[in-house]
């Protein structure tokens, strides 16, 4: 039985179904990730605090958004471009799930094996992890590189027929960009969003360009402050990332409105000690993904944390009984230690914690109508 997944082309005209059936991918020559070659960061200039939005900053990080921030070289752009639109993504990982835009998921490391080197290596581990303040990791590999495509007027022709090099702005475009720069700006549209208003399913996300944004109309990622106001945080230029705090903001995207594409990816991240807070949800993902394997690489990460925090708990008591043994055995002799070593108020109450975590775990496997 093939596994389950959740595709929708009811938007997309059949005759544009049928065309881009035809339409080959990519060509991916096989490329290892070299961060001298492959990496172009600088520091973000600002950094927005959670306080600066008027929400409470989280057990994680006070960290809420960053401008954009230099970290992808164009070599690197044009690869993740490579495998991304390859033949092999455009048929397996292709998720239509709202009007006016396709989702690419789950491709990496067997179709993305520079992807997945890239977001998994340390040294982009080091630049992520630094500017959030806390040590993090990619949250799944099914959560590499989730690509979002805002679909051109010929649909999914435009999908399958996406170049490695970006498109420029035409004259019309650049008049447009110069006409609207002087407007002011206004909440996003969400007759026409990108995507809806959300909070993400990982703690922090890192949303990269991958389109050539220079004379771009459009294409920010709106914040919700505390008081309900808005902030709009400008749209990274090609190989720029924006690092956000995305499961404790309400966010969206503005569609853009003057190019002829806008292909962004978005890497979502977890914190690496397993003892520290934990909400990532399956929330806004599993309609769009195989869920054989997303609940796969799910499980075992779930299970790993909780195997990591019973050993952390174990080497405590270990440590402690050692202690005990030195100070009450007048022989230092360990197997009849009259000294109380495991605190039983406080083993109910971790286990009442992994029990619910376990809970969660299975409560984010539910049947899809739930």
């Amino acid at each position: 039985m093939s596994p389950p997944i959740a595709i929708d082309h009811a938007d997309a005209p059949k005759s544009s179904l049928k065309t881009s059936q035809q339409q080959p991918g990519h060509a991916v020559t096989p490329t290892q990730f070299d961060p001298a070659k492959h990496l172009a960061f600088s520091p973000p200039s600002t950094v927005l605090g959670m306080e600066d939005l008027g929400l409470k900053p989280t057990a994680l990080s006070s960290v809420a958004s960053t401008e954009p921030f230099p970290l992808l070289s164009h070599e690197a752009v044009l690869q993740h471009r490579r495998e991304l639109f390859s033949q092999d993504v455009l048929d397996s990982c292709l998720h239509h799930t709202r009007p006016g835009s396709v989702q690419l998921r789950g491709m990496a490391p067997r179709y993305a094996p520079f992807i997945h080197q890239f977001w998994r290596s340390p040294e982009v581990l080091r630049i992520i992890s630094d500017i959030a303040g806390v040590e993090l990791v990619p949250a799944l590999d099914y959560e590499i590189s989730h690509t979002n495509v805002q679909l051109g007027p010929n649909g999914l022709d435009d999908v399958r027929n996406t170049p490695v090099e970006p498109p420029v702005a035409t004259e019309e475009a650049i008049r447009n960009f110069e006409e609207e720069k002087s407007k002011k700006q206004e909440v996003t549209d969400q007759t026409k969003p990108i995507i809806e208003w959300h909070k993400d399913s990982h703690p922090f996300v890192s949303v990269v360009m991958l389109s050539d944004a220079r004379h771009m109309t459009g294409g920010e990622t709106e914040l919700m402050k505390g008081d309900g106001t808005t902030l709009k945080v400008k749209a990274p230029q090609m190989g720029c990332a924006v690092l956000l705090q995305g499961r404790y903001i309400t966010h969206t995207a503005a569609p853009v409105t003057n190019m002829p594409e806008r292909v962004t990816i978005v890497t979502s991240f977890r914190p690496k000690d397993a003892t520290l807070l934990d909400e990532t949800t399956n929330a806004n993902v599993r309609n769009k993904s195989h869920l054989s394997e997303l609940y796969y690489q799910w499980t075992t990460y779930r299970l790993d944390v909780l195997a990591e925090r019973a050993r952390i708990v174990a080497d405590a008591l270990r440590k402690r009984y050692k202690e005990n043994v030195k100070n009450s055995d007048p022989e230092g002799k360990s197997g009849l230690c009259r000294a109380e070593t495991v605190n039983v108020a406080d083993m109910r109450k971790w286990a009442d914690e992994q029990i619910r975590y376990i809970q969660q775990t299975l409560y984010e496997m539910r049947p899809l109508a739930q």
